[in-house]
């Protein structure tokens, strides 16, 4: 389990590891595991509805699912979700067999070879070997996506409704159950001891479990809104966020979303069918983690519902072409409309599909900045560059997630990058390159603060818009002359040129100069305080590094890049009798002290007085 980035499951970052290291590191290699687990996951629904209603029920629904959106968005995401419908539908196939509620009773494949007089191999002749496969791939599956504790809950269920309905069968199969839940506990277990022994490692559930929470407390209204919603999805609003979904769009359109419900309703009407009452198992207990958790209907949350999900509007569809008639002609026609339909359906939602994916949802809401467009393009600038341009890059998140982003999107490594955050008053000028330019890119969405901006121009800068993008182009780096001139080195890493004092407006500012003369090894949160006459703070100001809660800090600076930062105040500056700057170090402040860096003189701060 990894505790990073709201804590992971292991299994699908394990398998991506074996793809980069074929693959190098790279987007390709990250996102190939979930296009592969996606097309699996179609193939494993194929085999599973055909085993429980046969193989013309099982092609109706895989051209459904084929085509559907919600699939095919999470094949292309490289989110490890997808991979929890792969094996927790092998379970499901492995589990019917075993359980002999394939279509017709026929027995599993071993006994029918059996009968043949074949001769089978050991392993193969036990009967329990698909019980123990089934719990294999369920244990697997919790090592995939939260989701997955749905999954012994519905073999739970489904157990129970056996007990109650199915007891013959139950007491046939109770050795094989047992082989099953064995298996599938030994699998799970080194994640479920994980979890008991470290209570705190899941701290997202405890972000999103408000309506559990209130259930708990006996409150039940969050959690019935919730089964509305969910009910709603599949043919009047779905899931509500732009990063899961086109925006509030049911997963069918309006004539299937039809088929769907009523075939829900036979269903329902079929429970005593043991294979019946499995998939409307399947299809409720998969919405469980939506419905205790905010946001609900989430597709994401709702994913182990796929590999049966299109099999109730392909039931109806198959029941209707198999109504019986006294008018073969009839029968013919009803049968030819089908298959029609179907045909229709699929070439509708792959069209509507790759409409969505490819050109309404990389656009819509939110999506440009969760998916960070911005610095797709801007990979794509740079590599489309004849010679490497030292760059500036701001973003939201220069000291952990943007280096590791802009590695990953750019194809060559030979441009040196630095990375700011424009919001933060913050303006970084490259060293300069052989080709006499220096270039600053920002999302078109995240402005610089504005005296940068009219610096820039001031500068001459070449400034070019594209979609999401700004770049700014500078022939020539500035000459730096700041009102007051300084010469401080901290930690051999930073070096201080000097500073301006501007007060003329309601907000007192102090620009400060550096220069990188050495990369960081460690983060450096930068301070400036402003200090009274008997030598108190009377006011503070931080930028550059912060404590990340999962300690992603990487170094973001080049060598001879400037630093320029801005510091307001609203204090009156006439009012401050010195000013103390210095860097520490925010990760050494837990438990502390804080671990400064130390000037050229061994001081742990520069004292400057502000009205010599």
């Amino acid at each position: 389990y990894f505790t990073r980035a709201y804590g992971h499951e292991a299994g699908f970052h394990y398998i991506q590891a074996a793809f980069v290291a074929l693959l190098g590191d790279n987007v390709l290699a990250l996102r190939l595991p979930a296009a592969f687990a996606g097309l699996l996951g179609v193939a494993v629904s194929y085999a599973l509805v055909r085993k429980l209603f046969g193989r013309d029920v099982a092609l109706f629904s895989t051209v459904l699912l084929a085509t559907l959106f919600w699939p095919v968005f999470y094949s292309r995401l490289g989110l490890r979700a997808i991979l929890l419908p792969v094996f927790s539908g092998l379970s499901a196939y492995f589990f019917i067999e075993g359980m002999n509620l394939t279509q017709g009773h026929k027995g599993t494949k071993a006994q029918r070879r059996k009968e043949k007089g074949e001769r089978i191999h050991p392993i193969i002749r036990s009967p329990h070997r698909p019980f123990i496969l089934a719990g294999l791939f369920a244990g697997l599956s919790i090592h995939t996506y939260m989701a997955a504790r749905a999954v012994p809950i519905f073999y739970g269920l489904f157990v129970m409704y056996l007990a109650v309905w199915q007891r013959e069968l139950l007491r046939q199969k109770w050795r094989g159950l047992v082989w099953f839940t064995a298996v599938f506990a030994l699998t799970a277990s080194p994640l479920v001891i994980y979890l008991l022994t470290n209570p705190g490692a899941e701290f997202r559930i405890e972000e999103v479990s408000a309506p559990l929470n209130a259930l708990l407390a006996g409150d039940l209204r969050p959690v019935l809104e919730n089964s509305v919603k969910i009910l709603g999805m599949f043919g009047w609003a779905g899931d509500p966020l732009w990063r899961q979904n086109v925006a509030g769009r049911p997963v069918f359109e309006p004539v299937v979303a039809v088929l769907f419900y009523v075939g829900v309703l036979v269903a329902l009407w079929r429970w005593k069918d043991a294979r019946y009452a499995f998939a409307l198992l399947w299809l409720t207990t998969s919405t469980i983690p939506s419905l205790v958790t905010i946001n609900a209907p989430s597709t994401i949350r709702i994913i182990n519902a796929l590999p049966l999900l299109t099999l109730f509007p392909a039931l109806l569809i198959h029941i209707l072409r198999e109504l019986s008639t006294d008018n073969p002609h009839l029968s013919t026609v009803v049968s030819k409309l089908g298959v029609g339909l179907v045909l229709t359906v699929g070439a509708v939602y792959a069209t509507r599909t790759g409409y969505s994916v490819f050109r309404l949802w990389p656009n819509g809401g939110d999506v440009p900045f969760v998916w960070q467009a911005a610095f797709t393009e801007t990979a794509v600038t740079l590599d489309a560059q004849s010679a490497p341009i030292p760059t500036a890059i701001g973003g939201w998140s220069p000291d952990t997630m943007d280096p590791n982003t802009m590695a990953l999107l750019l194809r060559r490594d030979d441009v040196p990058l630095s990375h700011f955050s424009p919001e933060d008053g913050t303006l970084i000028l490259p060293t300069m390159s052989n080709s006499g330019e220096v270039v600053v890119i920002r999302p078109s969405i995240l402005n610089l603060h504005p005296h940068w901006e009219q610096q820039l121009q001031f500068w001459n800068a070449e400034i070019a818009h594209s979609e999401y993008i700004t770049q700014y182009t500078l022939s020539s780096l500035p000459t730096m002359r700041p009102q007051h001139t300084v010469r401080a080195l901290f930690g051999d890493q930073l070096r201080l040129d000097g500073y301006d004092l501007d007060c003329d407006t309601a907000v007192c500012r102090i620009i400060t100069y550096w220069q990188v003369e050495t990369v960081p090894a460690n983060a450096t949160r930068l301070f400036v305080q402003l200090l009274d006459d008997a030598g108190n703070v009377a006011a503070e100001d931080y930028h550059l590094d912060n404590l990340d809660p999962q300690s992603l800090w990487v170094p973001h600076w080049q060598v001879g890049d400037r630093i320029l930062q801005i510091h307001e105040f609203q204090a009156d500056l006439n009012l401050a009798a010195a000013m103390r700057v210095g860097f520490f170090d925010p990760y050494s402040c837990e438990p502390g002290p804080c671990q400064n860096l130390l000037t050229d003189t061994g001081a742990p701060f520069l004292l400057l007085s502000l009205h010599e």
